[in-house]
């Protein structure tokens, strides 16, 4: 058996979206790969300083970060998108005067807009979950030393505000907006996503699409579900929009939904 790729989103496929629990039986599946040979990718809409201890955490040194925004393979970035000095002093700008809860995403650490902020319970807690993990910086839309590859906008999360968004539109013209429910929505530089980076690996390493499996639950696991993967499955708990894309549907997360899904297809 020739070695083939794996592409695994991180939260609510290997990690449990509620309780944010790491199944043993993931871990063990992800070892088990790389120790037949396969090259095994994270392929995350977090950035690098928020992917690094999931990384750590499943021995893989490869990844797909930001939203395609950064590929790295085997310790070394092979692809990277970044942001003007010039067009980020215009998002800041832009953000500041919209007066919205916006968080910015670098390699090297995560920004959030000013306190106080509009949507407090969701912000504080978004806050104290990511300062866990990496460093975070508050208050940080005056700030224009830091460099940063997607952001994040909470809006009301309980009535759409069309007008609202369309702003944002028109200001990130030169980003993709995913909306990810509940009045929050994720902004990727046009041309990056989970999926054209699972189609710029297979063209690094020439890999025949049926042995390219991708794993995800989510909206912003959309591009991945329409790249060139032979194989796209879609986990237990999901977003309705990847079931006309997925060719496997597998247990949910805590029900060892990736091992299931591997043994099932034979690969493990």
């Amino acid at each position: 058996m020739g070695r083939k790729l794996f592409f695994f989103d991180v939260d609510g496929t290997l990690i449990d979206d509620e309780t944010k629990i790491v199944p043993q039986s993931a871990l063990d599946a992800i070892r088990a790969l790389r120790k037949a040979g396969h090259l095994v990718f994270l392929n995350s809409g977090r950035t690098l300083c928020f992917l690094e201890y999931e990384m750590e955490t499943f021995g893989v040194t490869s990844a797909v970060c930001g939203c395609g925004t950064q590929i790295i393979v085997n310790g070394s970035t092979i692809f990277e998108k970044r942001i003007s000095y010039k067009r980020r002093r215009e998002i800041r700008k832009a953000l500041k005067e919209l007066k919205v809860d916006a968080i910015l995403e670098g390699q090297e650490g995560i920004y959030f807009s000013d306190r106080p902020f509009n949507y407090p319970e969701i912000m504080e807690d978004l806050l104290d979950y990511v300062d866990s993990y990496t460093e975070t910086e508050v208050n940080a839309l005056e700030d224009s030393s830091y460099g940063f590859d997607k952001i994040c906008i909470q809006t009301n999360p309980r009535s759409p505000e069309p007008k609202l968004l369309a702003k944002l539109k028109k200001a990130l013209h030169d980003f993709e907006c995913i909306d990810r429910g509940r009045g929050f929505y994720e902004w990727v530089p046009l041309g990056c996503s989970k999926g054209s980076a699972v189609d710029y690996i297979r063209n690094y390493y020439g890999t025949d699409p049926k042995d390219i499996y991708v794993f995800g639950d989510s909206a912003n696991d959309l591009a991945m579900f329409q790249s060139c993967a032979g194989h796209r499955i879609i986990m237990g708990a999901h977003d309705s929009v990847l079931e006309s894309y997925a060719t496997f549907t597998t247990k949910k997360v805590l029900e060892g939904g990736i091992a299931y899904a591997l043994r099932v297809l034979g690969v493990l």
